[in-house]
């Protein structure tokens, strides 16, 4: 191999590399003996540390992935022994998060639930119902608490569809969420099921944006380790997660019988963009629609770039989803600091994109996409200060 070659590799493959070794910290368990931030680049980049970091002059981002861990929440997941789909679940402060978004050059962060959600060991309807409630009021409360810093995307409760339909409802009306998380897939029940029609008209009404993110797949359980399993769930079952809901929902004509809802897919839409054709060729047989119909249903799809913004991955997404349907993604807190800030340089740096539709996928496209919750959400901020419970009576 020569040398050319060689440069060529350490400008992007080696840092998309670099990308996954970082990712692979998230599975040390969060506790007094594990490494801090600063020991885990150290053991990456040597003692150097972490290469400088800095954005284009003038960059200013939408952040739709990211996630928020109420501390009531965390509390609950660490005593039942839970996890993220193999990664440990982190602290979050939106003070810490706050100074990430300012590095970055994010002006807001949508943040949401991931999983485990709301249906946890030993909980009953009534229970995750609560747990959904109160999640979302603590949404709203940083969304009043941080003017023009967070909106929040609403938990629902699915598979249980009356109580989704409920606190849809209430979520999307009163709190004024920019839209809802569903999981790509509830207790084995796909997005696309006509078990979830009734939430699907009650969001198709009310134009909802819907975030999904990837879950446990249902198929045989990867064992619990690292050591048994060799690989963790979140590297390579939730992109299959995510992709099987994509083609669900258009299998099933969801995209087709609620037009008025905005998908937005995780992490690049897992494998949708690098299968679209395998896929479209596929559903267009299984549906007896025209194939360029069937594209055009996954054109539909807005994905983010949390975590798909390497050498590989961006070629891809950006060649199959149009350019006005990408949304910046950091994945924060799950993803750590130091590893996003790896993604987000590649995707500033990527040469495929020219920089009026980089402004698209950081900012513009969101910016359209959330319209009508940063319009209410922006006059709430401008208006003089109340107390979080007065605002929310007003809501």
């Amino acid at each position: 191999m020569g040398e050319r070659t060689l440069t060529r590799i350490s400008r992007g493959a080696i840092q998309g590399g670099l990308l996954v070794v970082a990712l692979t910290y998230l599975l040390v368990p969060f506790s007094a003996n594990a490494s801090t931030q600063g020991d885990r680049e150290q053991k990456i980049y040597g003692a150097g540390g972490l290469p400088p970091f800095s954005i284009p002059p003038g960059t200013k981002r939408i952040d739709t992935h990211c996630h928020f861990i109420p501390p009531f929440y965390l509390d609950i997941l660490r005593a039942k022994g839970l996890d993220s789909g193999g990664r440990a679940i982190p602290k979050w402060t939106p003070e810490e998060h706050i100074e990430l978004l300012d590095t970055l050059g994010v002006e807001t962060a949508v943040v949401s639930i991931s999983t485990p959600g709301v249906h946890l060991p030993g909980f009953d309807r009534d229970d995750a119902r609560k747990l959904a409630r109160d999640l979302n009021e603590y949404g709203h409360k940083i969304s009043v608490e941080y003017p023009g810093r967070f909106l929040f995307f609403a938990t629902l409760t699915l598979p249980d569809v009356e109580g989704a339909v409920a606190e849809a409802i209430y979520a999307l009306d009163t709190l004024k969420a920019a839209g809802v998380i569903l999981f790509a897939n509830h207790e084995g029940e796909y997005l696309g099921s006509k078990k979830f029609d009734p939430l699907m008209a009650v969001l198709n009404e009310r134009e909802a944006v819907v975030f999904v993110h990837p879950n446990k797949v249902p198929l045989a359980p990867v064992p619990d380790t690292v050591e048994d399993s060799g690989v963790p769930e979140f590297l390579i079952d939730f992109l299959l997660d995510t992709t099987r809901a994509a083609s669900n929902l258009i299998l099933k004509d969801v995209t087709g019988r609620y037009p008025n809802i905005k998908f937005i897919l995780s992490h690049s839409g897992g494998f949708m963009p690098f299968a679209a054709y395998r896929i479209g060729g596929a559903l267009s047989f299984l549906t007896k629609a025209p194939m360029p119909k069937v594209l055009g249903a996954l054109q539909s799809f807005y994905v983010d770039t949390a975590l798909s913004s390497s050498p590989s991955a961006l070629p891809s997404t950006v060649a199959f989803v149009p350019h006005n349907h990408i949304t910046f993604g950091s994945d924060f807190p799950f993803a750590p600091t130091f590893g996003i800030k790896i993604a987000t340089s590649q995707l500033d740096g990527y040469q495929g994109l020219e920089t009026e539709k980089k402004t698209w996928v950081n900012y513009d496209n969101a910016s359209d996409l959330l319209k009508k919750p940063l319009a209410h959400w922006r006059t709430t901020w401008e208006a003089p200060a109340a107390s979080p419970e007065t605002q929310h009576e007003e809501l």
